[in-house]
């Protein structure tokens, strides 16, 4: 595993999020029950994100995918961290926000690539 390119896609992704949260948030994104209709949206965004990355990294087994997804969420938890909280002081109490990290670390086992299965010959 390329430990630079998997960190460097985990930042990509991040920064994809943070504009795209950051647009919602310029255009009014909206509070009640139409937050949680946005949490879903922006939360099926970043899975395609990390689906996409993922794929790109074409890991080789479940336990490569399972380590990709990992450096993933950890990457986007720090940087969360280090900048989103600053703008949304509440977002590591919502639980939308741990389910979308939690399935990050899961998405990349669908890029696995898969083993061709030679059928025998008679």
């Amino acid at each position: 595993m390329n430990w630079k390119k998997t960190i460097g896609f985990g930042v990509l992704i991040w920064i994809i999020m943070f504009v795209v949260v950051s647009i919602f948030v310029a255009y009014g994104a909206p509070s009640g029950d139409l937050s949680t209709t946005l949490d879903v949206i922006v939360m099926v965004i970043s899975l395609v994100v990390v689906y996409l990355a993922a794929k790109k990294l074409a890991p080789e087994s479940y336990g490569v995918a399972l380590q990709y997804g990992l450096i993933f969420a950890v990457v986007g938890i720090i940087l969360d961290y280090l900048v989103s909280q600053k703008f949304a002081p509440g977002m590591f109490s919502s639980v939308i926000y741990w389910v979308n990290y939690a399935l990050v670390v899961l998405v990349p086992l669908f890029a696995v690539k898969k083993l061709s299965v030679d059928s025998p010959q008679a």
